[in-house]
């Protein structure tokens, strides 16, 4: 009987070598899998890495103030109109995203409230003291959001 118990305690003790053996072989095949995709991660981090440096310059001029004008062109401007185009284009912008209420906005120059006018799927908004800037129109559209000065 004592040869029956040592032979069941021997393949026990084979059958766990066995089971750790496959356990350990699963664990090496897993580990050479992981090895396999490091060269991949190490690619994508290198490439977020690039793209980060390539948009520093954007972000750091961010925090700078614009001191530019807000238009393009010859069309001298002071700063009162170049306040009343970028309050035309914070509009417009509204007007794109499907907001309709602009109230809060107004002309610099007398506080009046622009202009709003809405043909054929296309908003207008216009500086109601456009004379004041020297200019007979001062307005942007949805459609071309560039600002229009017409002397």
């Amino acid at each position: 009987m004592d040869e029956h118990n040592d032979m069941d305690i021997a393949k026990d003790a084979v059958a766990e070598f066995a089971k750790d053996e496959t356990a350990r072989q699963q664990s090496q095949e897993g580990k050479k899998k992981k090895k396999d995709r490091r060269p991949l991660y190490y690619v994508l981090l290198a490439l977020c890495a690039v793209l980060i440096a390539f948009q520093v310059p954007k972000i750091l001029s961010l925090r700078q103030e614009n001191t530019k004008p807000q238009r393009i062109g010859t069309t001298a401007t002071d700063s009162q109109t170049d306040a009343c185009i970028d309050n035309l284009w914070h509009i417009v912008r509204q007007l794109q995203l499907g907001e309709t209420d602009i109230r809060g906005y107004a002309c610099p120059l007398n506080g009046k409230p622009y202009l709003l006018i809405h043909e054929k799927g296309v908003y207008s908004v216009a500086c109601p003291n456009a004379e004041a800037h020297g200019f007979s129109h001062v307005r942007v559209t949805t459609a071309k959001p560039i600002p229009e000065l017409v002397p």
